[in-house]
């Protein structure tokens, strides 16, 4: 599972006060084609804000009283100054729903990268 499966969430826990859950993207892309790159880490993210709209996670957690969410990004190499705008700008949208955007750089992509 990963970027590249829209269809699919790639993980999903509990956060520690088990009132949020937290879904997991994992990008194991490059940045060589930027524009497609975005296009399906918004795909993918469009998919786990409808995930959490529809409360599909109830499926797996009966009973929990969730309240927020969490999309944690899992980025193999560094991001270009436009992912992180893009970013930025789904973070500014999505608030208003109580979905959190949260990412980071894998060491070893970060240090191919340079």
């Amino acid at each position: 599972m990963s970027i590249v499966d829209n269809k699919t969430v790639d993980g999903i826990a509990l956060t520690d006060d088990n009132n949020g859950i937290i879904l997991l993207i994992a990008d194991h892309m490059d940045w060589r084609d930027e524009y497609q790159h975005l296009v399906m880490l918004q795909e993918k993210i469009n998919v786990y804000i409808t995930f959490l709209e529809q409360k599909q996670y109830e499926d797996i957690y009966k009973g929990e009283n969730i309240t927020y969410g969490i999309i944690e990004i899992h980025f193999l190499y560094n991001l270009t100054a436009n992912a992180e705008k893009f970013l930025q700008s789904v973070q500014n949208q999505v608030a208003e729903l109580g979905v959190k955007i949260q990412y980071c750089v894998s060491q070893e992509g970060a240090d191919e990268a340079r």
